[in-house]
């Protein structure tokens, strides 16, 4: 039998999931200032290097050889309010609502093309393609499903077009894409240690006709006080930390259609990544394992070394693995200029996020896998924006976007609080001579409030298909985080670009 805290390696697929704030899902959001002025609606724009991210068909409408770069600041802002959040006994976890658990994030982008021939155009994109971080106090109430979670990751872009005629362009990149995760973690031995005890103490107690149910209430009242004092305490919980990494390969093609001189349409495939994360865990177990120890053997003799011995003899450090799918999406976008001063565009992608049914997480120890439903959704990411030409110089933004999140309520999580989001952008492009020119973005993004009620029980039913606590088939903590979410997020954009 086991019991309580939560393996390590089951919060890094948390990490992976978290916010940022930003984008639906784990997707960091924006990889181009020129493109966030629009509320990422200008894919079929096509008007600098960033296109190798968007749409590498695009890269055919750019002469000589491109550069930008690209550096977004996100400032989010979030709030928690604990709303009667319990241990696996039921009794309330005390502590902080988590403080700021999101902070500000600087992420850089870089992209260069080259025209190599009329009809062959090269690439080369290096962007961030998902990332979030987030920190929570270590007191907070969902200290046992949460304290920590991040993820950084780095994707090498090689792309090609291909130029078949004067109305249509087909490309394609072949993505490298280095990830990374941290989670941490308290583990709630306490209440963990009693559950055992408790079913101990009933099979000591158990009498022919008497019901099962009767004496558990029984021996749950006499051991009231001791549950009471141990249940959700720091004394007696403990921690456990995770890092992660791995390499990854997929593909991404595209499609554009100029339709006329000052229309065109396009269409963007990316593929899934899959991932098989490599990590090791780390479990701190020894104070409160003895503090345990002491504290139920002087109330019951023999019970708390028995406790002490299971918790250190079981939650050791290890090596884990993960496997992790970053989700395909299809991107169909348009652009139509007037008189070549107003232009409006528009994208709609569409994200295979229901690939994301359940996290599975392998250990090299005596731990079992644990297994967590999801079960997360297909989404739609729609936007439209607009450029006016204000002068030879300065070419003015803006877009408004609607992000649908992959999350059910019934699946929400303290690393990924997420749900629908609205983006207003606004931005602009300035030349500085012909050869050079700078943007600028800045975007709202907000996110719709929502309710968190997870009990972390690993996934566990019974025979009816009731949610339950079997201490037996997981290693979950069991815990109830009960509270409600207000996130929103400030996006800063600033892009060089370079026509050598």
């Amino acid at each position: 039998m086991r019991f309580a805290p939560t393996p390590l390696l089951l919060g890094l697929l948390s990490a992976l999931s978290a916010s940022s704030v930003m984008a639906s899902g784990y997707h960091f959001g924006s990889q181009s200032a020129s493109a966030q002025g629009t509320a990422n609606a200008n894919a079929a724009e096509a008007g600098d290097a960033t296109v190798v991210f968007y749409n590498p068909a695009g890269m055919t409408r750019l002469d000589g050889t491109r550069a930008s770069g690209v550096l977004n600041v996100v400032v989010p802002e979030g709030k928690f309010k604990d709303q009667g959040s319990v241990t696996s006994l039921g009794l309330p976890i005390s502590g902080s609502n988590g403080g700021k658990f999101v902070e500000a994030t600087a992420v850089p982008h870089g992209y260069f093309t080259h025209k190599y021939s009329d009809r062959l155009s090269l690439g080369l994109g290096i962007f961030v393609p998902f990332g979030s971080k987030s920190e929570y106090s270590t007191d907070w109430t969902g200290r046992y499903n949460s304290i920590g979670t991040e993820l950084k990751t780095l994707a090498f872009n090689p792309s090609i077009a291909f130029k078949l005629n004067e109305k249509l362009s087909l490309g394609a990149g072949l993505t490298a894409q280095h990830i990374e995760g941290k989670l941490s973690k308290a583990a709630d031995f306490g209440s963990g240690a009693m559950n055992l005890v408790i079913e101990q103490q009933v099979a000591a107690n158990a009498a022919p006709g008497v019901p099962l149910d009767v004496v558990r209430a029984a021996v749950i009242n006499q051991l009231g006080g001791l549950i009471k004092q141990v249940s959700g305490n720091p004394t007696y919980s403990g921690r456990v930390d995770v890092e992660g990494k791995d390499w990854g390969f997929g593909f991404n093609l595209g499609l554009m259609y100029h339709y006329d001189e000052s229309t065109r349409f396009g269409i963007a495939y990316r593929s899934r990544i899959k991932h098989q994360l490599k990590g090791e865990s780390q479990w701190q177990v020894q104070t409160p394992a003895g503090n345990l120890g002491a504290l139920l053997n002087a109330a019951l003799p023999g019970a708390g070394t028995q406790v002490q011995q299971r918790l250190v003899g079981l939650y050791t450090d290890s090596d884990a693995r993960l496997k992790v799918n970053t989700p395909e999406s299809l991107s169909f976008s348009f652009y139509k200029e007037q008189d070549k001063k107003f232009a409006v565009m528009g994208d709609v992608t569409l994200t295979k996020h229901s690939r994301f049914q359940e996290l599975r997480i392998d250990f090299a120890n005596n731990l079992p896998d644990s297994t967590t439903p999801q079960r997360w959704e297909d989404t739609v990411r729609a936007s439209l924006g607009v450029n006016y030409k204000w002068s030879d110089a300065l070419a003015l933004r803006a877009g408004v976007a609607f992000d649908q999140s992959p999350v059910t309520a019934a699946r929400r999580t303290p690393s990924i609080p997420d749900n629908d989001r609205t983006w207003l952008s606004g931005g602009f492009n300035w030349k500085l001579d012909n050869k050079r020119s700078v943007d600028f973005a800045m975007s709202y993004i907000h996110v719709a409030d929502s309710q968190i009620d997870m009990f972390d029980n690993g996934g566990q039913r019974n025979a009816v298909g009731s949610a339950v606590c079997n201490t037996a088939g997981n290693t979950s903590s069991c815990a109830t985080l009960r509270g409600r979410y207000q996130l929103s997020s400030v996006l800063f954009g600033l892009q060089y670009n370079h026509q050598f």
